[in-house]
C-alpha cells in the first residue's frame, strides 16, 4: 500500500487534491478498496481535508456550501458511512478557523444516531456498547466542541444545543459518566449572526450522485 500511494501521490496527484475531479476519484478509489492500510488513511484524510479548508475558496475555513456537500457525500440519511470517513470530518473541523453549526450538529448527531432504538452509521459501529454517555462518548464530543468553551460556559448555538438536548432524552441517565452532567449544566445558547456566502461554484451530492450547485448569497 505504500509503493501505491507513493504512486499517487507522484502519478496521480502531483499536487495534491486540487480539484473537485481528483476529490471525487480519491473517494472512489476509498470505496474500492476492501481494507485500508494506516497509510492510506493518514493520506486519504490528510489530503482530502486540506482540500476542502485550503484548497477550495473561501480558503482556511468551511463554510455552509463546502459542509453541504462533505455531509452528502460522507453520510446517507444522515449517518456517516465509515470510520474513515468521520475521522475526515472530525480533522477537517480541526484544521478549519472557522466550520458552519450546521456541521458541527451533523457531528454531534452522529452520537444521537447510536442512541435511537435502531441505532446506525460508523459511530455507533465504533462506540461501546452503552444506554447511556460514557467516556467514548464525552472525548468525541469534545473534539467536535473544542473551541466552544469560554469561561467555564459551553458556548453553543441553539442547533448544537437542540442536538445535545436530544441526545440526553436518548441516553439512560442512571448510566451516565459523571462529567456529561457537567456538560450539560455548562450549556449556554446564543444567536450566531449568519454569515454572508460566497455565490460560487461547490459540490453536492443527491442521492450519491455528486454535482455542481451554485450556492446564493
Amino acid at each position: 500500500m505504500a509503493d501505491d500511494i507513493l504512486m499517487l501521490r507522484k502519478y496521480a496527484f502531483p499536487d495534491g487534491i486540487r480539484t473537485s475531479e481528483d476529490a471525487l476519484a480519491l473517494f472512489a478509489l476509498n470505496d474500492s478498496c476492501p481494507e485500508h492500510s494506516p497509510e492510506w488513511s493518514i493520506y486519504f484524510v490528510e489530503s482530502l481535508a486540506a482540500y476542502l479548508v485550503r484548497g477550495a475558496t473561501p480558503t482556511g475555513r468551511i463554510d455552509d456550501a463546502k459542509a453541504g456537500w462533505l455531509m452528502r457525500t460522507i453520510a446517507a440519511d444522515g449517518a456517516v458511512h465509515s470510520a474513515l470517513e468521520l475521522e475526515l470530518l472530525l480533522h477537517a473541523m480541526e484544521v478549519a478557523s472557522e466550520v458552519p453549526e450546521s456541521l458541527s450538529a451533523f457531528a454531534l448527531d452522529q452520537v444521537r444516531l447510536a442512541l435511537e432504538p435502531d441505532p446506525r452509521g460508523a459511530y455507533h459501529a465504533a462506540r461501546p456498547a452503552s444506554a447511556g454517555i460514557t467516556a467514548f462518548d464525552l472525548a468525541y464530543i469534545w473534539r467536535v466542541l473544542r473551541g466552544a468553551m469560554e469561561r467555564g460556559r459551553l458556548m453553543l448555538s441553539p442547533l448544537e444545543a437542540l442536538v445535545l438536548r436530544e441526545i440526553d432524552e436518548l441516553a439512560d441517565r442512571d448510566a451516565h459518566h459523571p462529567a456529561w452532567r457537567e456538560m450539560i449544566a455548562a450549556v449556554v445558547t446564543y444567536e450566531r449572526p449568519r454569515e454572508v456566502l460566497r455565490s460560487g461554484p461547490w459540490l453536492v451530492t443527491d442521492a450519491g450522485h455528486r454535482l455542481t450547485e451554485e450556492v446564493a448569497a
